[in-house]
């Protein structure tokens, strides 16, 4: 019986090794292969948190302290041994929120791209107060700035005795949307001349002379002088 040849046995114990570290890989957890602590040699050292993100000025707030926008200047000194919150928000976007622990000496790295979700509206106008108001539903007063959900708003601001200004517009996810609105005044009524006959004074005043006249013609007419039954012709002398 033939022993096996040197090389071979190599192989196999090669082939062995690299199956061993296979099944290490399928198995271990997910956050540990995601966010492996960065030795520092030392174990009384910092221990320190350091965020990757492309999300710019998103707030970042470590157990509900906010350290910074990203990104940030640098690697965050926390607490060493003690599970610690990580949250990274921004307007528009959805917010992402993790726990880690790190060993004094070590650091952790963490990975937070926000999604879009939705969009911001700001709206300042020449006019105090005016009120905003989206697809038909009265949203606040201006200077406004809210979120809105994405696609087409019909967005109209409106103040008393100003014309109503009236926009749709498209509202992009993770995209804030600034508006300038100036009304303007209702303006006054227009008064139409009129030019007809009836508009003019003498004609009305021929008017009124002719009734002023006609009535006291008519009252004239109406007029009976009485005359005595009888007329006594005769003298009375003393």
């Amino acid at each position: 019986m033939s022993r096996p040849q040197p090389n071979i046995r190599q192989a196999r114990t090669v082939s062995l090794a690299l199956a061993m570290a296979l099944i290490v890989i399928a198995f271990a957890p997910a956050d540990a292969l995601a966010r492996r602590p960065r030795s520092k040699g030392s174990s009384k050292g910092p221990a320190t948190v350091e965020l990757m993100s492309l999300t710019r000025d998103a707030n970042v707030y470590i157990d509900d302290d906010m350290v910074g926008t990203v990104p940030l200047d640098g690697p965050v000194a926390v607490k060493p041994g003690i599970a610690h919150t990580i949250r990274v928000q921004k307007r528009g976007f959805t917010t992402f929120v993790d726990t880690f622990k790190v060993a004094a000496g070590d650091s952790v790295e963490i990975e937070a791209d926000l999604v879009p979700s939705g969009g911001v509206l700001r709206i300042k106008s020449n006019i105090m107060r005016a009120q905003v108001i989206i697809d038909d539903k009265a949203v606040g007063l201006t200077p406004f700035d809210g979120d809105v959900p994405p696609g087409k708003h019909v967005i109209q601001v409106v103040s008393a005795g100003y014309l109503v200004d009236k926009q749709i517009l498209e509202i992009k996810a993770g995209e804030a949307l600034e508006l300038d609105v100036q009304l303007d005044k209702v303006p006054p009524p227009t008064v139409r001349k009129d030019n007809s006959l009836l508009s003019k004074w003498w004609f009305w005043g021929g008017i009124g002379a002719a009734v002023v006249g006609g009535v006291t013609i008519g009252v004239l007419s109406m007029q009976v002088t009485e005359v005595p039954a009888t007329w006594d012709h005769s003298v009375n002398l003393p």
